[in-house]
């Protein structure tokens, strides 16, 4: 818990002076909820309910345990850019404790369009997550939310989150160009990215230097 204090310590809690709820309490909560499978508010509510007992053997919980609608609230209201710094923080903290190596082998890029996830009327444009896959670990070492939709801007940017150093990089074939191969090397890693037909003079090129 402390070094879960220092971590998440610096992330201002944005409710009124008056709230109940411990801001820390609740992201504590929150992460355990969702290492035990909870997907939204409602079962981070159910698990903290669930595992009452426990928690106060860590945990003041002077109010209780929060309800759903407070953990709405404060992922509302979070600064997302100060809450990431937080978790990697974290993140890199507990990867030290546990001795989880650094990423190496195969990591894969890849953007899935999240089902349903669409403002009203927009059907036609629900949001993408770009992810980073460990082949190695079997774990997701990043992700980022398409900017518009541009997948291809979304891999750059995480790209920029990793060190790749002894790490080999795939993507489709969105992601075969210059930038992102640049990218790549420039966080020591190195790439098999896949060349189609939509860009014809380099599989040209491809198929005469494999021949």
């Amino acid at each position: 818990m402390d070094r879960f204090y220092e971590c998440f310590g610096e992330v201002e809690d944005p409710r009124a002076d008056n709230c109940q709820h411990d801001l820390l309490e609740i992201l504590f909560i929150a992460l355990l909820a969702s290492l035990c499978g909870a997907q939204n508010c409602s079962e981070m509510a159910e698990f903290g309910e669930a595992k009452e007992g426990l928690l106060r053997s860590v945990l003041t919980l002077a109010h209780g345990v929060p309800s759903h609608d407070t953990f709405s609230r404060i992922f509302r209201l979070l600064d997302p850019a100060a809450f990431e710094a937080a978790f990697r923080s974290f993140t890199a903290a507990f990867a030290g404790a546990a001795g989880v190596a650094k990423p190496k082998g195969v990591v894969a890029i890849d953007g899935k369009a999240l089902r349903r996830a669409y403002e009203r009327g927009q059907a036609h444009m629900p949001r993408v997550i770009v992810t980073a896959w460990g082949a190695a670990t079997r774990m997701t070492l990043a992700s980022r939310l398409a900017p518009e939709g541009n997948e291809a801007a979304a891999a750059l940017q995480l790209i920029g989150l990793l060190q790749l150093k002894a790490c080999v990089v795939t993507a489709d074939a969105l992601h075969c160009h210059r930038g992102m191969a640049r990218a790549i090397v420039g966080q020591g890693g190195d790439y098999v990215l896949a060349v189609k037909a939509n860009q014809p003079a380099l599989l040209r090129d491809a198929a005469a230097a494999l021949a």
